[in-house]
């Protein structure tokens, strides 16, 4: 069942299928550049991104990418597509299957990160239900302004099972990838404007 949005309580929605809103995207529905996103069947508009929250993206990036082996890929900041659920989500981080993808498919994402600050609120709420119906094992929001990451685990129907909460001086490992792990404090240097430390 699709989770109540703000909409809902001012009239009832038509609410689209993913098939139905790639169309209308292929179709030029949507304004050139605008950044949107399908969640429970209805079109959302996304927040505009701030200097941190693209900094968080492209170190995360960097970092990951040369982690991931040939079994997986990593996707920025492009949709998701979860048609049992009317959602067609564009998470700033998945880590995606490389068969799933030559299928077309984005399954089930290893692990999916959302970068946030003006999005917090929205992304510790909708997104993390929206996640966690899914089955994503490993979601994690990185809490610009806080500088922590939220890590949910274990989901459970639309909610987690169990949420941590890390912060400076931390490493964060993946829970399906075993192999790969995350630094925290040059990673929130980074977002503060710092340079990235080699490696």
């Amino acid at each position: 069942m699709a989770a109540t949005t703000a909409i809902d309580l001012l009239a009832p929605v038509h609410r689209l299928s993913v098939e139905q809103y790639l169309r209308m995207a292929s179709a030029g529905l949507y304004d050139d550049g605008a950044r949107v996103e399908l969640i429970d069947g209805v079109v959302l508009e996304m927040s505009a991104a701030e200097w941190p929250h693209r900094l968080a993206v492209m170190w995360l990036t960097r970092t990951l990418v040369r982690q991931l082996d040939d079994a997986h890929i990593l996707s920025s900041q492009q949709g998701v597509e979860l048609p049992a659920l009317l959602s067609m989500p564009e998470p700033d981080l998945a880590v995606l299957s490389m068969e799933e993808v030559a299928a077309r498919s984005s399954g089930r994402p290893p692990l999916v990160i959302e970068v946030s600050a003006t999005s917090l609120r929205f992304d510790r709420i909708t997104k993390s239900r929206l996640y966690a119906r899914h089955g994503v094992e490993d979601y994690w929001i990185v809490n610009v302004h806080e500088k922590v990451v939220e890590v949910h685990r274990e989901p459970a129907g639309d909610t987690w099972g169990a949420r941590t909460v890390h912060g400076a001086g931390e490493v964060l490992r993946p829970l399906l990838l075993p192999d790969a792990s995350v630094e925290l404090d040059p990673l929130f240097a980074f977002m503060a404007g710092g340079a990235p430390s080699p490696s």
